[in-house]
């Protein structure tokens, strides 16, 4: 299987719905969903580094993913 990357960012307001802009998909093709999930983890920290320390801790954003499965190896 070969994965892609979905990502969203959120904000995770204590008493709150949980509120996610559009997701971002990453042109990545990933051979593992090892690879995938690993990358996740980087790229969700250079999408909230862009977003900045304040606003990020002001409305509590952090990011969910998933590793979709677009297909299988030959």
């Amino acid at each position: 299987m070969k994965f892609i990357l979905v990502l969203w960012v959120c904000s995770f307001l204590p008493g709150q719905p949980l509120v996610c802009f559009p997701p971002m998909k990453f042109p990545t093709i990933y051979n593992s969903w090892y690879e995938c999930s690993i990358d996740a983890h980087t790229q969700s920290k250079k999408v909230l580094s862009t977003i900045g320390f304040k606003r990020v801790n002001d409305i509590k954003m952090g990011t969910k993913y998933i590793c979709k499965e677009v297909g299988t190896s030959a």
